[in-house]
C-alpha cells in the first residue's frame, strides 16, 4: 500500500511539473554587420533586434559582425564568424535550462542567478561541452573555456545539435549559493568533470584532443626558472652573435654573475 501511494505521489508531480513547464523567451537585443538565422530547416534571413528565436533556431554571424542575444536572465554575446544552435530553451517552477550548440566561432555568457529557482547553462561544442551556473564564460568551438567569475566545468564535447522538442528541463537541478574555488562541479551540471575555476582557461590539447588541466593555463609564480645570468651571458650563440639572453627577451643591467629568477609561462 505504501508503494501505491508513493506511486501515485510521483505521478501526481510528474505531471505538475509537466503541466507547469514552458519555453524561456530567447530575443535578440542587438545586431551589428550580418547576422542570419535559419529555423527548422527554412531559408536564412536576416537578424535584427527584437526578434524572437526559438528551440531549433541557427544562428550566423558574418565577417567584423556580432550579436547579442538574452535568454531569461541570461546574456550571450556571439562573435564574428560564429554559428551557433538553439537546442533546449525549457523551464519549470524550479528550474531554468537552455542549452545551446557551438559549431563554429566564439561565445561570451554572462549567466545570472534567479532567486527563485534554479539556473542550468551549457554551451557545447564537437569538442567540448562547458556547464555554468551564475558565470560569465567564454567558449570557443574548439575547446577553449574560459571562466572570468564564478565557475565552470568542461565535459566532453559532441558531434552535432541535438534539440529538445519538450519544454520540460533535465531531472538535474543545480545547487544554490554562490560558486567558490572549493564547489565541486558535480553541483553544476550533476557529473565530477574538469573544473575551470574563476580567472582560469581550459584549452584542447592539439594531440590527444583532451582538455588541458585549468591550472596550466594561467601564470603561476610557484614555479620558476633559476638562470645564471654570468654563465649565460658568456654564452653567445652562433647564429646572431647575441647572447642567449636576449633571445629569450629579458633585460639585464650587466653581466654580473648571479641568478636571476624567472616566474614560469605555463600554456597559452
Amino acid at each position: 500500500m505504501k508503494k501505491l501511494n508513493k506511486l501515485i505521489a510521483m505521478l501526481f508531480v510528474t505531471a505538475f511539473s509537466i503541466v507547469s513547464a514552458y519555453a524561456l523567451e530567447a530575443k535578440v537585443v542587438s545586431v551589428t554587420g550580418k547576422v542570419e538565422v535559419q529555423t527548422n530547416g527554412s531559408s536564412w534571413k536576416t537578424v535584427k533586434a527584437g526578434d524572437r528565436l526559438t528551440k531549433g533556431a541557427v544562428i550566423s554571424t558574418g565577417f567584423k559582425s556580432s550579436a547579442k542575444i538574452s535568454i531569461d536572465n541570461t546574456t550571450v554575446d556571439l562573435g564574428p564568424l560564429t554559428r551557433i544552435t538553439v537546442e533546449k530553451l525549457a523551464s519549470n517552477d524550479v528550474k531554468d535550462e537552455t542549452n545551446l550548440y557551438l559549431d563554429t566561432g566564439k561565445v561570451k555568457a554572462e549567466v545570472k542567478k534567479n532567486s527563485a529557482k534554479k539556473v542550468d547553462f551549457k554551451v557545447s561544442s564537437p569538442v567540448a561541452t562547458a556547464s555554468v551556473r551564475g558565470t560569465i564564460i567564454e567558449c570557443t568551438a574548439g575547446g577553449r573555456i574560459k571562466t572570468e567569475e564564478g565557475l565552470g566545468a568542461r565535459g566532453p564535447g559532441k558531434d552535432h545539435a541535438e534539440i529538445d522538442t519538450t519544454d520540460q528541463p533535465s531531472g538535474f537541478v543545480p545547487a544554490g549559493g554562490t560558486s567558490t574555488a572549493t564547489t565541486p562541479t558535480k553541483d553544476i551540471n550533476g557529473k565530477r568533470e574538469i573544473a575551470i575555476f574563476e580567472g582560469q582557461m581550459s584549452n584542447t590539447d592539439p594531440l590527444t584532443g583532451l582538455g588541458t588541466n585549468p591550472q596550466s593555463e594561467k601564470y603561476d609564480d610557484s614555479r620558476i626558472v633559476i638562470i645564471n645570468v654570468g654563465n649565460l651571458l658568456d654564452r653567445e650563440t652562433g647564429m646572431t652573435n647575441k647572447p642567449e639572453i636576449d633571445i629569450l627577451g629579458l633585460t639585464v643591467p650587466d653581466r654580473k654573475g648571479g641568478i636571476m629568477i624567472i616566474p614560469a609561462l605555463l600554456g597559452n
